[in-house]
C-alpha cells in the first residue's frame, strides 16, 4: 500500500574530461549522485472508491491510483475513526492507511473543493461513462457556509451544517444549527466559488444559540441580544412527560400557563360573573318598578340610566357566555418569555 517515487535523476555519469577536475565540476558530481539516491516514501495512498459495502458499515471497495493492481487488505477498506462515520460516493478518492494487515481510510480528498461531491471516476482506471454517484445520492448546487477566521463548520453533503463561530461584531461566541439550504442568490448561483451565509429567515430549519445576541438581523422583527436561543421552523414539536416552559422571576421559573389551564381558571371566574350581573339586573329592574311607581322627571331620567347599565350588563353576559362556549379568549399564536 505504501509506496515511494523514484528519483528524477537517474544518470551519475559525469565526463571529468582532461587535466585536474575542477571544484565546479567535482560539486556537481557529488550532488547528482546523492540526489539519485533520494526518493520520496509514502505511507498514504489515494483509494477510488468504486462500490459500497453493504455487507461491513462504513467499508468500501476499488482500486488504488498508484497501484491499482495491489490487494485490498481485510477486503474491504474500513472508515478509521469509529465514532464519526463520512461515507464516500462512488468516485471520490480516499486517502488509505494499513494498520495490522487491515486497510482504513481516513478522509475524502477534496478534489474539487466541494461540500457536496469531490467524484472523479475513472482515475484509477476503467472508467465508465455516466456513472452514477450511488443508489441514492443525488448531485446538487450545494454551496459551503461563510466562514469567518477562528470559525468551526461541520458541513453535511446536503445544506445542512453546524458552526461553532461568534458574532464577528462582538466576537462573542454563537452556535447555528440549519438543515436546508436557502435558495441561492442570483450572483452566487453564478459563480462557483462563492459561499452562502446562513439566513434564519430563509433556510428551511435553523436553530442558533447565542450569548450576545446577533447582529445585523432580527428575528420576528425584533432585535436579538443577551442569551438567546432562536427556533425557526415552518413546525415545531416538542413531546415530553415533563416539559416546562416560562420565565424566571425573582430567581424562580414562573410557567408558561397552557390553553387548557387557563380556561380551567378563567371559565369559572365568567360564570361567576355571569351570575352576578344577572343578580344586578335583578335588583336594577326593580329600582325600575320603584321609580315608576314615584313618577316625575327625575324618576325618569334614573329609569333611563338603569336601563342602559342593564343593556350592558346583559350584552356583557352574551360575551362571557361565547366565551366559555367557544374559549374565545385562546390564541392559536402561541409566545412564551
Amino acid at each position: 500500500m505504501s509506496y515511494r517515487d523514484e528519483p528524477i535523476i537517474t544518470d551519475t555519469t559525469m565526463e571529468v574530461g582532461t587535466g585536474m577536475p575542477t571544484y565546479s565540476r567535482i560539486r556537481e558530481m557529488v550532488q547528482n549522485m546523492i540526489k539519485s539516491s533520494h526518493f520520496e516514501y509514502h505511507e498514504t495512498e489515494a483509494f477510488e472508491v468504486k462500490k459500497i459495502s453493504k455487507d461491513v458499515y462504513g467499508g468500501v471497495l476499488g482500486k488504488f491510483i498508484v497501484e491499482p493492481d495491489q490487494p485490498i487488505k481485510g477486503k474491504v477498506v474500513l472508515p478509521l475513526m469509529p465514532h464519526i462515520t463520512n461515507i464516500p460516493v462512488i468516485g471520490e478518492h480516499v486517502v488509505v492507511v494499513e494498520y495490522n494487515a487491515q486497510h482504513y481510510y481516513t478522509c475524502i480528498i477534496n478534489r474539487k473543493n466541494s461540500n457536496n461531491e469531490n467524484s472523479i471516476p475513472g482515475a484509477a482506471g476503467d472508467y465508465i461513462e455516466n456513472t452514477k454517484y450511488g443508489e441514492t445520492f443525488q448531485k446538487k448546487d450545494i454551496r459551503r457556509v461563510e466562514v469567518n477566521e477562528g470559525e468551526i463548520v461541520y458541513e453535511g453533503r446536503f445544506g445542512n451544517s453546524i458552526k461553532l463561530g461568534c458574532d464577528p461584531n462582538s466576537n462573542s461566541p454563537i452556535i447555528k444549527i440549519r438543515s436546508g439550504q436557502a435558495n441561492l442568490s442570483a450572483d452566487v448561483k453564478n459563480n462557483l466559488n462563492l459561499s452562502t451565509k446562513e439566513s434564519i429567515d430563509n433556510d428551511h430549519s435553523s436553530i442558533y444559540l447565542t450569548s450576545s445576541g446577533v447582529s445585523n438581523i432580527k428575528f420576528d422583527g425584533q432585535t436579538i441580544g443577551g442569551k438567546k436561543i432562536l427556533i425557526k421552523s415552518d413546525g415545531i414539536f416538542i413531546k415530553g412527560n415533563d416539559i416546562r416552559l416560562g420565565g424566571v422571576i425573582a430567581g424562580d421559573l414562573q410557567p408558561v400557563v397552557r390553553g387548557n389551564d387557563l380556561k380551567e381558571l378563567l371559565d369559572p371566574i365568567f360564570t361567576t360573573q355571569i351570575g352576578v350581573n344577572t343578580v344586578l339586573i335583578a335588583t336594577n329592574q326593580a329600582k325600575i318598578t320603584a321609580l315608576t311607581a314615584t313618577g316625575g322627571v327625575a324618576a325618569q331620567k334614573q329609569i333611563l340610566d338603569i336601563n342602559d347599565q342593564n343593556i350592558e350588563l346583559a350584552k356583557l353576559n352574551v360575551d362571557l357566555k361565547i366565551a366559555i362556549e367557544s374559549s374565545t379568549y385562546l390564541s392559536n399564536t402561541v409566545k412564551t418569555i
